[in-house]
C-alpha cells in the first residue's frame, strides 16, 4: 500500500509538470489504473479529450467532483488554492463541469455548481462569477442577482452587467439603471462593442493576447442576455455608441453619420463634439487609456442624463 500511494504521488508530481494533452491523458489513465476513483486522474483524462468526447463524458466530472469534495472538505488543513493541489483540482473540476453544463443548457445544475465554486473561490482564482451570474441571468433570477451581488466579496464584469440587466427587468429607477450600465461598461470598456456587433468576434484559432481573450469571453457570455429584448438593447446601445463616437472606436462611416444626425436632431451635437474634442486631445497627448476612457464615459453619462431629463 505504501508503494501504491508513492506511485500515485509521483504521478501527481508528473501531472503538475505535463505540457501536452498526450502526457496529461497518459498520466491520468495510469492514475485511474492505480485508483479508479482518483479525481486527479478523472480530470486529467477528461481535459485531454476532444470537445465532443468531453461533453459526452460529463459523468466523469460529476464523479470526480464528489470524490475531491470529500477530500477537500474533510481535510484538517485550510484550503489555500494557490498552493494546494487538491484545492486547485476541486476548483478546476467545478469550473469545467459548470461551464460544460452551461453550454449544454443544463442551467439549474450549472447554477448549483457555480454557487459551490463561488463560495469556495472567494478570491477570484477562477472565473466563478462569470459562470454564477450568467446562470442566474439564464434562469431570470433578477431579484436573486441583486441580493447575491450585495453579499459577494468580489466585483466582476459579468456580475455588474447582470446587475444592470436585473434592474431593467425589475423596473428600477431609470437614472439608477443608466448609472449601473455605465459602471458595468467602465469595468471592461470594449465588451459592449462585441456584444452589440459593432466589432466582430475573432475567429476560432486567432492568436489573442490574454486581455483581449478575456474581453471576448465576457462578451460571449453577455451577448444573449443583453440582446434578448429591445429594452435591454436601448439601455446598452445608447451609451455604447456615444462612448464609441467620443473615443473613435466606431469605424462604419454610415453608422457614424446617422449617429451625428441623431445628436443634432436631439440638440446635443455641440455638447457631443465638445466632449469628443476633449477626448481626442487626451488621445493625441498619449494619456493613459484608462484615464481617457474614464473621461469619455463621464462625458457620455452627463450628456445622456441631459438628454433624458
Amino acid at each position: 500500500m505504501v508503494k501504491h500511494n508513492g506511485n500515485i504521488e509521483a504521478l501527481l508530481d508528473r501531472l503538475d509538470n505535463a505540457q501536452t494533452d498526450e502526457e496529461i491523458y497518459a498520466i491520468g489513465k495510469r492514475l485511474l489504473e492505480l485508483d479508479p476513483a482518483n479525481p486527479h486522474g478523472k480530470l486529467a483524462v477528461w481535459e485531454a479529450m476532444g470537445f465532443e468526447d468531453s461533453m459526452a463524458n460529463l459523468s466523469m466530472l460529476r464523479e470526480a467532483l464528489m470524490a475531491i469534495r470529500t477530500i477537500v472538505l474533510n481535510s484538517d488543513e485550510p484550503a489555500f488554492i494557490e498552493n494546494d493541489r487538491d484545492s486547485q483540482v476541486y476548483g478546476s473540476i467545478m469550473m469545467n463541469l459548470g461551464y460544460a453544463l452551461l453550454a449544454e443548457g443544463e442551467m439549474e445544475e450549472a447554477l448549483n455548481v457555480a454557487k459551490e465554486l463561488a463560495n469556495f473561490d472567494d478570491e477570484g482564482y477562477y472565473p466563478s462569477r462569470t459562470l454564477l451570474y450568467r446562470c442566474m441571468l439564464g434562469l431570470d433570477m433578477y431579484a436573486e442577482i441583486l441580493a447575491t451581488l450585495e453579499s459577494d466579496p468580489l466585483e466582476s464584469v459579468v456580475g455588474e452587467h447582470a446587475r444592470a440587466i436585473a434592474m431593467i427587468e425589475l423596473g428600477e429607477d431609470p437614472q439608477e439603471i443608466r448609472e449601473a450600465v455605465a459602471y458595468a461598461i467602465s469595468l471592461a470598456p470594449n465588451v459592449p462593442f462585441f456584444v452589440l456587433g459593432i466589432w466582430d468576434f475573432p475567429d476560432d484559432g486567432d492568436d489573442l493576447d490574454d486581455d483581449v481573450e478575456e474581453v471576448v469571453q465576457y462578451a460571449a457570455y453577455l451577448s444573449e442576455p443583453w440582446t434578448s429584448s429591445d429594452a435591454r438593447l436601448v439601455e446598452l446601445s445608447t451609451p455604447t455608441f456615444m462612448f464609441g463616437y467620443l473615443t473613435e472606436r466606431l469605424e462604419d462611416e454610415e453608422e457614424i453619420a446617422l449617429l451625428v444626425e441623431g445628436y443634432e436632431t436631439a440638440g446635443l451635437k455641440e455638447k457631443v463634439e465638445t466632449a469628443r474634442a476633449k477626448v481626442k486631445k487626451m488621445i493625441a497627448a498619449n494619456e493613459d487609456i484608462d484615464e481617457v476612457d474614464a473621461v469619455a464615459l463621464g462625458e457620455t453619462e452627463a450628456i445622456i442624463e441631459e438628454l433624458m431629463s
